[in-house]
């Protein structure tokens, strides 16, 4: 386990079910113009999978999201490598009242635990898949950093509009650069703390018709100079019912419905996933 999720396991926060939303702390701020992330169209409820094909120990994600208004649901479940299958996230967010809630598990826990704020700009344990790179919109925590100054000169996108985002006080010298396209969505991110890089994210192959908000291939890399991570997302986006997405059902959901076999009843447990 990476010594950021052990730290945040053994905070003496309140347990989830007693936290309130922790998005800012209860400081509201002014949502940054965007569009959804991992938009699929007209499905407002749907699982798609995600694979990496081309690395060793290839892995394979499920990932749901339920959007209703200015409230997203998204779960990542982890069926591959087989040491890390079990192993979920979910995220729960309001745009309006401008918070977000980030639980993980992993098998060796007894329960889920809520990420603390300053968790959620790191990644899934031994994976390269970012928390905020699974979000519906920026975290609202980030604030605009205006006039300073956004290299974006490593990724593909350097005609993009450079976005640079200041971290919550939670997270003093954190920064969050991004590459927006014209329609708003987000093509790179380079996560840094007090100016090392963290870790690094762009879209290779947006998505197709009517999914240009899905992307078909991003990669994502730690560090400065950390070796590339290829993710592909493995066909497309499917329906999945909105009840489906209560704690405790969405795995079991996803996996029937992303392997063309019935999901399981309600209260099932699929890909190791854990209630609140």
């Amino acid at each position: 386990m990476s010594s950021s999720l052990a730290l945040a396991t053994n905070s003496t926060e309140p347990a989830p079910s007693a936290m309130p939303g922790n998005g800012v702390h209860g400081v509201k701020n002014c949502p940054i113009p965007a569009v959804v992330n991992m938009d699929a169209g007209r499905l407002s409820s749907f699982g798609f999978a995600i694979e990496s094909p081309f690395e060793k120990g290839a892995a394979r994600y499920l990932i749901g999201r339920r959007i209703k208004g200015a409230h997203a649901v998204t779960g990542l479940f982890v069926e591959a490598p087989e040491n890390l299958a079990g192993t979920h996230v979910r995220i729960e967010e309001d745009r309006s009242e401008g918070w977000c809630e980030v639980h993980t598990f992993v098998p060796t826990m007894r329960r889920p635990v809520r990420l603390g704020e300053r968790y959620v700009f790191d990644r899934l344990p031994l994976t390269d898949v970012g928390y905020l790179d699974i979000m519906a919109w920026p975290y609202p925590g980030l604030t605009p950093a205006d006039g300073a100054a956004a290299d974006l000169s490593w990724s593909r996108w350097p005609q993009a509009r450079p976005r640079r985002l200041h971290g919550p006080p939670s997270t003093p010298g954190l920064t969050v650069t991004e590459a927006v396209g014209p329609d708003g969505s987000v093509l790179a991110r380079v996560v840094a703390r007090r100016r090392e890089v963290v870790r690094r994210w762009e879209v290779l192959e947006p998505g197709g018709p009517g999914l240009a908000g899905l992307p078909r291939q991003v990669r994502a890399a730690r560090g400065r100079d950390g070796p590339w991570t290829r993710l592909v997302r493995a066909g497309e986006p499917v329906p999945v019912p909105e009840g489906d997405f209560e704690p405790g059902r969405l795995g079991a959901a996803l996996t029937g419905a992303l392997s063309g076999a019935p999901a399981a009843g309600p209260g099932a447990v699929t890909t190791g996933e854990r209630g609140r």
